[in-house]
């Protein structure tokens, strides 16, 4: 008798869908995870590409991904914020190799990190906003937990963000926004694309419940940041 391939399912079968225990996980805790950034696609974005290892089957510029499961957006998608801090990146430039070299909480901390590097002339510090949110997903209603991770002409945005949050009073997961992306021009005249942010409603008491178990994990100190970058912030002369 032939030994069968047998290909996984992309839909749930039925012998599936009344298990609801959770036998393998029982020792995985918020320390063990990390919270994958969601991604915004631009022209020269590795997830383009089809020799690079990111690569994403039909993805185009101005959409969204998650960096970890690479599950493609589209064009917008609904986020509830539940956590926002500023952290401060380091990177050393791209015509000197590139590369993430750090996170720290204060600028000074990053300071002092990076003047102890040998390299440090080709290293440079990005003031990050990290908007730790739940991900509405589009078409299949599936909530995730993603980071915005938003520097350079992104601050703007967060600014921005940041403002309707307080405008709009309570927490800050009382409310629900759309993200999407809009088309700008760097002060070279290139053509990139930028996060845009508007007030989308309310959410259900469901998916209140839940950014609510997931601030308090965040703000206990159990939140990690997915650090591994498809692509670089091009620092430097960037549209950033």
């Amino acid at each position: 008798m032939k030994n069968e391939i047998i290909l996984p399912n992309e839909i749930m079968p039925d012998f599936l869908k009344n298990k609801q225990s959770i036998r393998g996980t029982e020792n995985i805790t918020a320390e063990d995870l990390i919270i994958p950034r969601l991604e915004l696609v631009q022209d020269l974005s590795p997830c383009r590409k089809k020799q690079d290892p990111n690569y994403i089957d039909g993805i185009e510029e101005g959409m969204l991904y998650n960096n970890v499961t690479r599950q493609n957006y589209g064009l917008e998608a609904l986020v509830l914020p539940v956590y926002y801090k500023k952290e401060f990146l380091l990177w050393k430039t791209r015509d000197s190799g590139g590369g993430f070299r750090g996170a720290f909480e204060s600028k000074t901390e990053a300071e002092k990190f990076k003047s102890s590097l040998e390299d440090h002339q080709h290293i440079e510090i990005a003031d990050t906003a990290q908007h730790f949110c739940l991900l509405i997903h589009p078409t299949s209603n599936k909530v995730e937990e993603v980071v915005v991770s938003m520097s350079r002409s992104k601050l703007k945005v967060s600014r921005k963000w940041n403002s309707l949050i307080r405008m709009n009073s309570g927490d800050s997961f009382s409310r629900v926004y759309k993200i999407s992306t809009v088309s700008e021009k760097n002060a070279k005249n290139q053509d990139y694309y930028n996060f845009c942010i508007s007030p989308a409603g309310y959410p259900t008491a469901e998916v209140y419940d839940r950014a609510e178990k997931l601030y308090e994990a965040i703000s206990s100190g159990l939140g990690k940041v997915d650090r591994k970058f498809d692509e670089e912030p091009e620092i430097s002369g960037s549209e950033y």
